[in-house]
């Protein structure tokens, strides 16, 4: 481990687990390499980072301060990293929506031109219907329902929850 950001990574960890044995379980490697890299790290930045005592790892006030730093560092490259792989794993194919007209109408279709815009190689199908349907042989992926699951064998996750009203407009 040589990389400035790897440095970075074990002294996180090794903070984080108060040994140089359960940073280097977590990274994957030796304790020796865990060490050696933590000695050239305090070399290169000519402080010591850690005070290492028989009740076992504490960090200096440059350790502490370090720490803080480094361990934002390290996070915002795993984010940098993460969000670059889901950059390349875009959506493609078709997808089926199916939902209630009127939900529909004020819910999904204006939010619809910024998902397309954000995943041009998805083909997006909605079927407006306010009738139950057979979901399987209308080849629906995602169905927007409102009111009680009738089929149990599909599988539901409530988005909202909202109140029910009966209104007469007719006026006497």
């Amino acid at each position: 481990m040589s990389d400035r950001l790897q440095a970075m990574t074990a002294f996180v960890r090794v903070v984080a687990t108060g040994s140089f044995s359960g940073a280097a379980r977590q990274i994957g490697v030796g304790q020796p390499a865990i060490s050696k890299t933590i000695a050239q790290l305090e070399d290169r930045l000519q402080v010591r980072l850690l005070i290492r005592s028989t009740h076992g790892l504490t960090p200096t006030d440059a350790g502490a301060r370090f720490y803080e730093r480094a361990k934002t560092a390290v996070h915002e490259a795993d984010e940098a990293e993460l969000e670059a792989k889901g950059a390349g794993a875009g959506l493609s194919g078709r997808l089926r929506i199916c939902a209630a007209t009127t939900f529909a109408s004020l819910m999904i279709i204006p939010r619809l031109p910024e998902f397309v815009a954000m995943h041009p190689d998805l083909d997006v199908d909605i079927v407006l219907d306010d009738r139950v349907i057979d979901l399987v042989s209308e080849g629906i992926d995602i169905a927007l329902r409102m009111g009680d699951l009738a089929d149990s064998s599909a599988v539901a996750r409530r988005l909202a929850t909202g109140r029910r009203s009966v209104v007469d407009t007719c006026l006497s």
